[in-house]
């Protein structure tokens, strides 16, 4: 069975891509990819999920990868392609695990079908673009689209297409040039892991082979309202965040941990947005209950 490119049927007639990794029959976690990304990013984290005995289950976002489009969709909906996919694969309850952009969407979990997770954990997580200050230190193109996506979202989506044909669909880069040169020393150094490297390349590169419609929607929705409050998830929730991190900046997770309920937060002096998970893989992944 080929479990990297599998696909179901959703009750309203879109199919969703998914990749399993891990044990078969381990404790699950439904992993939720960043941006552009795809069900083939957690790909370097396998070994760690097979050590602590997890299944990990990563779908494609609608419009990404195998998954179709969805017109109108917010943050908030994709709770219900998971819930739809948890009954596929006859999971009662379940952890999801965020990290960067797929951290709106863990967190979307909670609060939208909190029944059926065990834990969610958010790593380095996109966090609400309207709260003054969060955006600071962010790399300024990111920052810029996310202030335009507030208040002129369609022109947003043209400028972002655009973006994504010049920068990303070359195939070749985690992170545009000018972008990774000033990335930290701890990021760098990640980076040099060839496996992890070439995981988001390929998970990228699959993000966007439907063309970039489905990524530019994607995008456009980290800067507008979410769909749900942050203050009405009661799930065991776990954060970590690099205080290095110049892709989402840290200011983020602080918001994020301090107006959700109970929120474990571990933030990491010398940590960017590339060495974080890669470094306290172990660490994130024991939180799975």
């Amino acid at each position: 069975m080929d479990l990297i490119n599998q696909r179901i049927a959703l009750r309203d007639g879109r199919t969703l891509g998914f990749a399993e990794y891990g044990v078969p029959n381990g404790r699950p976690l439904i992993y939720l990819h960043g941006w552009p990304g795809s069900r083939l990013e957690p790909y370097a984290m396998r070994q760690g999920c097979a050590r602590l005995g997890l299944r990990m289950i990563a779908p494609d976002r609608p419009g990404l990868g195998l998954s179709d489009f969805k017109p109108g969709r917010t943050i908030a909906d994709f709770a219900g392609d998971v819930s739809e996919l948890a009954d596929h694969l006859e999971l009662k309850r379940f952890a999801v695990l965020g990290v960067s952009g797929g951290g709106p969407y863990a967190a979307a979990c909670a609060a939208q079908i909190p029944q059926r997770l065990t834990s969610a954990l958010l790593v380095c997580s996109v966090g609400p673009a309207d709260v003054p200050e969060v955006t600071k230190n962010m790399v300024a193109i990111h920052r810029w689209l996310l202030a335009m996506a507030r208040r002129f979202p369609r022109v947003t989506e043209c400028i972002g297409g655009i973006f994504l044909r010049v920068i990303w669909r070359k195939g070749n880069q985690v992170l545009p040039r000018q972008v990774e040169m000033r990335l930290p020393p701890a990021d760098r150094k990640a980076l040099e892991n060839t496996e992890l490297r070439q995981a988001l390349t390929d998970s990228s590169v699959e993000a966007l082979r439907p063309g970039v419609r489905g990524a530019v929607k994607d995008g456009s929705l980290y800067g507008r309202p979410w769909g749900f409050a942050l203050d009405t998830i009661r799930v065991p929730a776990f954060l970590w965040h690099g205080e290095a991190d110049i892709i989402v900046p840290p200011a983020m997770g602080h918001y994020l941990a301090e107006h959700i309920s109970n929120c474990q937060a571990q933030f990491y002096p010398e940590d960017g947005h590339f060495s974080l998970p890669y470094n306290r893989l172990d660490e994130i992944l024991s939180k799975v209950r």
